[in-house]
C-alpha cells in the first residue's frame, strides 16, 4: 500500500486502474495489427493470382507447334 498521509492507495486498486486505463489502447493496437496482417495476407494471395493469370496468358499466346 502507498501511504500519502490521509490518502492511501492499495496496490490492487492501482494495478486494476492501470489495467483498465491501458486496455483500450491495447485493443486499438491489436485491431490495427490484425488489419495490417489480414491486408498483407490478402495482398499476397492477390499477387499469386496475378502470377497465375500472367502464366496462363503467356501459355495462350504461345503458338502451338
Amino acid at each position: 500500500m502507498l501511504d500519502f498521509g490521509a490518502v492511501s492507495i492499495e496496490w490492487g486498486t492501482l494495478l486494476f486502474q492501470l489495467f483498465v486505463f491501458l486496455l483500450p489502447f491495447a485493443l486499438v493496437i491489436a485491431c490495427c495489427l490484425f488489419i495490417v496482417k489480414r491486408t498483407a495476407t490478402n495482398q499476397k494471395a492477390f499477387d499469386e493470382l496475378e502470377k497465375r493469370v500472367a502464366a496462363l496468358e503467356q501459355e495462350r499466346k504461345r503458338p502451338e507447334s
